[in-house]
């Protein structure tokens, strides 16, 4: 790689990657987030990385819907590994350092959550019974320069 000052991830390259484009067949994505790397993602802000997230519905298990996810990232080389065996996965990938890809089941809600949260999530899922699932994408660091490359 030739030595030039690094840029600025930007949530437009991310989303252009065939990681991203790649969608559960027949989901609809209700909500989308992104970010350029700096500006600060998640709920405290702090994390620096570009992102680009989409919640997503379908009619169909969760339990297809990972298998789908993980024979697509294992196709282009993605590590697995289990967050919360029950509803939250992570995909890194060595040959992109800083890249990491999340799969979660959002309509489970994590033990713990308060019971008027709990109640609210019930009444939505009465409502729409079809998987509520995220799938996020982020990159920092050293991968700046694969990205630049990949414009």
């Amino acid at each position: 790689m030739a030595e030039r000052e690094s840029q600025p991830i930007t949530a437009e390259s991310l989303a252009r990657r065939d990681e991203w484009r790649r969608t559960y067949p027949g989901s609809e994505t209700v909500w989308v987030e992104e970010a350029d790397e700096g500006v600060g993602i998640r709920f405290d802000g702090i994390d620096p990385s570009a992102m680009v997230r989409a919640y997503r519905r379908v009619a169909a298990p969760w339990s297809d819907i990972l298998a789908w996810h993980r024979t697509m990232l294992h196709e282009l080389g993605w590590q697995e590994r289990v967050v919360r065996d029950d509803w939250w996965w992570e995909w890194t990938s060595p040959t992109h350092p800083g890249e990491t890809l999340l799969l979660m089941d959002r309509t489970r809600l994590p033990d713990g959550w308060p019971l008027d949260v709990q109640r609210i999530w019930q009444k939505l899922r009465t409502e729409d019974p079809r998987i509520l699932f995220e799938v996020m994408y982020t990159a920092r660091g050293q991968f700046s320069e694969a990205v630049a490359q990949d414009a």
